[in-house]
């Protein structure tokens, strides 16, 4: 499935606000953190690879 650039930055930048709401709730050591980390870290690697292509 093909995602457009719009919607990955979209996604990235809903994903980092995420993340920091996540770590003022529960701290910068939560899973819930790791865990949303993670999946921007997933998120930003796509980004990365698509530019590459492009």
């Amino acid at each position: 499935m093909t995602i457009s650039m719009s919607s990955l930055l979209t996604t990235i930048e809903n994903t980092r606000l995420e993340m920091i709401d996540l770590a003022h709730q529960y701290g910068y050591c939560s899973p819930y953190v790791v865990q949303c980390s993670q999946k921007l870290d997933t998120l930003l690697n796509d980004y990365h690879n698509t530019k590459i292509k492009h």
